[in-house]
């Protein structure tokens, strides 16, 4: 019974593969919605392991009092990221959080990019050339690419800072990785 369950599995992964590509005929939007995917685990790790770097007690630290702490700059950081794909309604967002400690703050964060991740994955090709996206009232409609983008430079530009607050403690923060992409 197993094998004829495999073979009738088998015998419709085309027809499956083929529905799928039907969804995406723009094939340029399909691969740079997947290109965004890949690099997003990609961004995730890296900002976790900077995250990890910091031992407990620097979470509250800050190289400026103008500065938020440590804890409070990967808070905002996966809170605005959050913002930006919650236009989609696809999936639960975590909720906001004002964790201040090491496990709590990673825990936040994780979910953060999980949430985006499991958003982008879900994404079909209508959604992925919407133009009409609105995070902020007090901000012009967006397309689902700039929100990529979006999320992907304030990610970017957050974690640098935390790399100087790595830097004001005397931690080498970790290495970002340069490989290059399968196909």
């Amino acid at each position: 019974m197993r094998r004829r369950q495999f073979a009738g599995a088998l015998a419709a992964a085309p027809a499956a593969l083929s529905a799928a590509d039907s969804e995406w005929p723009d094939a340029f939007a399909k691969s740079w919605r997947d290109s965004f995917a890949e690099h997003w685990r990609d961004t995730r790790e890296y900002t976790l392991a900077v995250l990890d770097a910091m031992p407990e007690d620097g979470f509250g630290s800050r190289p400026d009092p103008a500065q938020r702490t440590f804890a409070e700059q990967l808070t905002h950081l996966g809170a605005a990221n959050v913002a930006y794909f919650r236009v989609f309604g696809i999936g639960e967002a975590p909720a906001a959080s004002k964790t201040t400690g090491k496990a709590e703050v990673r825990a936040y964060l994780a979910s953060c990019f999980d949430f985006v991740a499991g958003v982008v994955d879900k994404l079909d090709q209508k959604q992925m050339l919407r133009a009409d996206l609105k995070f902020s009232q007090r901000l012009p409609a967006h397309s689902a690419t700039d929100l990529c983008m979006r999320a992907y430079m304030h990610t970017a530009h957050h974690r640098g800072q935390l790399v100087v607050y790595l830097r004001v403690k005397g931690i080498v923060p970790p290495s970002w990785k340069f490989e290059p992409t399968a196909g």
